[in-house]
């Protein structure tokens, strides 16, 4: 593997794991909040915000597989 590639792909798991935590942290905040009280609108944000990051994480993940199979085809 070209170290170009190597170094793309340790950035590109790096940011996948930051985003992941980061979803995870928001998932545990909105978890922590009573959704049909006061909190309601904040539930419903950061839900919307955790959904972003894991569709942000999906899409390294394919970006990823995508180079490692390129990868594999030389």
């Amino acid at each position: 593997m070209p170290l170009a590639a190597k170094n793309n792909l340790d950035e590109l798991y790096a940011k996948q794991r930051i985003v992941q935590r980061e979803a995870e942290r928001l998932e545990q905040e909105r978890d922590a909040l009573d959704p049909s009280g006061p909190d309601a609108d904040r539930c419903y944000i950061l839900d919307l915000e955790s959904r972003a990051l894991w569709e942000e994480s999906t899409k390294l993940g394919s970006t990823i597989s995508d180079i490692l199979e390129r990868d594999l085809q030389r």
